[in-house]
């Protein structure tokens, strides 16, 4: 899925030449803190409500004094637009061509909500925390595994675990009960920090704790 995609036609544009009020008139409307400022079609920038309320006389034109330059191309991916709205505290995201022709503009909720779909957030399966070394990670094996228990993989996302420098996995398979899974994966020396199943959160240590108790308990 690429950023023209996720065009929202319904964000509107300002001109250099509207009124400060009339801009944030506009905003009020969207629901928006930030608005693309165009000329036709070319992007000439984007101004935040903040600004916005720096000006003295909210009769004068906005201008292009205060305009940052976020944007994002039309072919981009979308994890492309979640880095820049993330890292930039953004609520919209201008989509631009390569000629730099303004395209439309990219919200923030709308796209939240792409991205669960990309990542299958909606269908049914157990989901399994994994922790490693970043050189002991690897795809075909995991892959392996989880076909091994008859499982499919139905997304799959790392990220670097800043704590401890170690790698952590989202494993999502297509099915609740991951029980011969996990114990697939504590058979080969994964360190599964969790999972999450339809009956809810199951902590792996817990679970050992469980078990030695009732064993003891059966003695």
């Amino acid at each position: 899925m690429t950023a023209k995609d996720l065009i929202l036609n319904s964000i509107p544009v300002l001109h250099p030449a509207m009124y400060v009020s009339d801009a944030l008139l506009r905003m009020e409307e969207a629901k928006l803190s930030f608005l693309p400022v165009t000329d036709g079609d070319i992007y000439l920038g984007t101004i935040c409500e903040k600004s916005l309320h720096d000006f003295v006389d909210v009769q004068q034109p906005i201008g292009t004094d205060y305009l940052s330059f976020p944007f994002v191309r039309d072919e981009s991916h979308i994890f492309d637009a979640l880095s820049q709205i993330t890292q930039l505290s953004i609520d919209m995201l201008p989509v631009i061509s390569f000629d730099n022709r303004y395209l439309g503009a990219i919200g923030r909720e709308s796209l939240l909500k792409q991205l669960s779909v990309v990542c299958n957030t909606n269908q049914q399966g157990a989901v399994i925390l994994l922790e490693m070394y970043p050189e002991d990670y690897s795809l075909s094996e995991l892959s392996r595994l989880v076909e091994d228990n008859n499982f499919k993989v139905v997304n799959l996302l790392t990220y670097p675990y800043e704590n401890t420098g170690m790698l952590r996995v989202n494993l999502k398979i297509d099915r609740e009960d991951a029980t011969p899974l996990l114990r697939s994966l504590e058979r080969f020396n994964y360190k599964v920090v969790c999972c999450f199943q339809q009956q809810g959160f199951i902590d792996e240590t817990l679970r050992q704790r469980l078990d030695e108790l009732m064993y003891y308990l059966e003695m």
